[in-house]
């Protein structure tokens, strides 16, 4: 399996986990007050999906690097995730000598 549709199975699957323990939680939680089900379970999965967005935003940090130019005014940054020690390299090498490097200046 390709590591592209790797990454989609699981991202699907913590999706999924995300949804059902957010779900369970709050009705659960809103059980005890005589919330309708059928009100409980959108605030369910709405916290359920909130979690799940959190976690993967969080493991895309983990795994993402950053490279940014070295002027100090300028913002040209190459943001890569799963790639090998050559293509880092080369990213790296590009973010210091970028076409353009005049136009992102901020003054």
């Amino acid at each position: 399996m390709h590591s592209t549709a790797k990454s989609t199975v699981v991202r699907l699957a913590t999706t999924g986990v995300m949804l059902a323990a957010g779900a369970l939680v709050e009705l659960r939680l809103m059980n005890g007050y005589g919330v309708p089900v059928l009100l409980a379970l959108p605030c369910g999965l709405a916290v359920g999906l909130g979690a799940g967005h959190l976690v993967e935003a969080l493991t895309a940090r983990l795994v993402t690097t950053v490279y940014r130019c070295p002027d100090a005014g300028c913002t040209y940054k190459v943001r890569l995730a799963h790639v090998d020690a050559g293509e880092r390299r080369r990213w790296q090498e590009a973010a210091a000598s970028h076409p353009g490097h005049e136009l992102n200046h901020r003054p």
